[in-house]
C-alpha cells in the first residue's frame, strides 16, 4: 500500500536522520503491526526506509503519521466534484 507522510515531527533522538521519514514523501507499507508498548496504536514497516538496531527500541513508524495515497486521491476528486457543481453566483 502506498502512503504519504503527513507528520514527521517529534523524531526520537535515538533515531538517526537517515532512518527518519520526511513529510510529503510517498512510501510503501510492507507490514502493519499492533505496537506493543503503545496501546491501540498501529505501526508500519516501510520499503524505502527502515529502523535498524541503531534506533532500538523503535522498530515501526506510527501509522498515524501517514495517509493512504488512494484516500488522498479520493478526497481530491471529491473536492473537484464540489468545485464543478458549486454555483459561484451564490457566493
Amino acid at each position: 500500500m502506498k502512503v504519504i507522510c503527513i507528520d514527521s515531527s517529534n523524531k526520537p533522538d535515538k533515531v538517526p536522520d537517515y532512518e527518519w521519514i520526511k513529510e510529503g514523501i510517498v512510501y510503501t507499507v510492507i507490514q502493519v503491526v499492533e505496537m506493543g508498548l503503545q496501546k491501540n496504536k498501529l505501526g508500519v514497516k516501510l520499503k524505502e526506509v527502515d529502523l535498524s538496531e541503531e534506533s532500538f527500541p523503535y522498530q515501526y513508524y506510527d501509522l498515524d503519521r501517514f495517509i493512504p495515497v488512494q484516500m488522498l486521491n479520493e478526497l481530491y476528486q471529491e473536492k473537484e466534484k464540489i468545485a464543478e457543481t458549486a454555483d459561484l453566483e451564490l457566493i
